[in-house]
Parts: C-alpha cells; sequence; structure tokens
C-alpha cells in the first residue's frame, strides 16, 4: 500500500530525490499537526468563583414594578379587596456570578554552585479573568433579589377577613414571613 501511495504522489517519478522530497515533507507536516494537538496547553478551565454585584439598577427596578403589578392584579381578584396598590421593598440589586479563567503555573528550578550546594527555586503563578463567550462575560448565574418587606393598601382591608386573605395571598405569592407583609386600608375606602 505505502509503494502504491509514493506512485501516487510521485515517489517513482524519474527525477531523482523530488519524490521523496514531497514525502518528507507530507511527513513533516503530519507530525507537526500530531504535535500541535498533544501538546499541554495551560489549565484555564472556566471556574464558578466570583460574584459580582448587578450594575443594571434600572433592570431590577422594571422587574419590582412588574411583579408589585403582577401582585397588585392578582389581589384586586380577592373577594371585597377593591382598588389594590402594592409597594414592594428588596434587600439588593441582586447577584451575578461570572465564570472565570484561571491559570496556574507551577515551576521547579534546581541549582548546584561549585561549592557542592543545592538549591531549589519554586516559583508559582496564578492569575485569573472573567470568561468571555462572544464578547461577553460568561453567566453562570443570576439570582433574584430577596423581598424583605410588602406594603398592600386596599380599599376593602378594613374588613379583618379581607385583610387576612390580602395577607395570606401575599405570603404565598411572594413565598415571605407574614410579618414581612403590612395590608393597609385605602385613605377615603370607608367613606
Amino acid at each position: 500500500m505505502l509503494d502504491e501511495w509514493k506512485r501516487q504522489w510521485g515517489g517513482d517519478s524519474g527525477s531523482p530525490g523530488g519524490g521523496r522530497y514531497s514525502l518528507y515533507l507530507l511527513v513533516a507536516a503530519v507530525c507537526l499537526g500530531l504535535l500541535a494537538l498533544l501538546w499541554p496547553s495551560a489549565d484555564t478551565t472556566p471556574e464558578p468563583e466570583s460574584v459580582l454585584p448587578v450594575s443594571q439598577a434600572g433592570g431590577v427596578n422594571q422587574a419590582r414594578a412588574a411583579l408589585a403589578a403582577d401582585l397588585e392584579k392578582i389581589l384586586s381578584q380577592v373577594e371585597g379587596a377593591g382598588i389594590v396598590q402594592v409597594n414592594i421593598t428588596l434587600s439588593s440589586d441582586g447577584l451575578k456570578s461570572y465564570a472565570r479563567n484561571t491559570k496556574n503555573e507551577h515551576r521547579v528550578t534546581q541549582e548546584a554552585d561549585s561549592v557542592g550546594g543545592d538549591r531549589e527555586v519554586i516559583e508559582e503563578n496564578q492569575s485569573s479573568d472573567i470568561a468571555i463567550s462572544g464578547g461577553n462575560a460568561l453567566l453562570i448565574e443570576d439570582s433574584a433579589p430577596e423581598v424583605v418587606g410588602v406594603l398592600v393598601v386596599a380599599e376593602g382591608a378594613g374588613d379583618s377577613l379581607v385583610k387576612e386573605r390580602l395577607t395570606d395571598a401575599t405570603t404565598v405569592l411572594l413565598n415571605v414571613a407574614p410579618h414581612q407583609v403590612r395590608v393597609e386600608t385605602r385613605k377615603g375606602a370607608g367613606q
């Protein structure tokens, strides 16, 4: 088979060494390709180490307003509630976790001097940066902020049964404790 391949690529082409040169060139190219594939590369695996604060406060405010609007729409459906307004207090703006590329280098050098002494030098370097994919930072996790308080103002909150229903519905929908929810009667509702 090798003879057939050599004949096809000019191994027996009549010119002395002409086919042999192209064969050596091809073998060298294949060896370089294999060497490039097997060459050890630096350890650059993405690690979820860094947690950076959200820088887009506008996005969080919009999300908070949308959540309050949804809650108002749902709570206004409670029997006897009437017109409902909701204000939500968040603990923070949330957190975003980004992947990081970490490169660790470890080098050991042993030196011997003319007197017979030996010395070993150990160098360790570590560098880390945020992983980029497609020109953007590689986001691992986007945590929503925690709800710490909710104020519900409703026309029907003067009735203790309606007030209890609004409190229960709010605690269930937002997964908060009852002491984090305050339900008040809307001004002018009892007149």
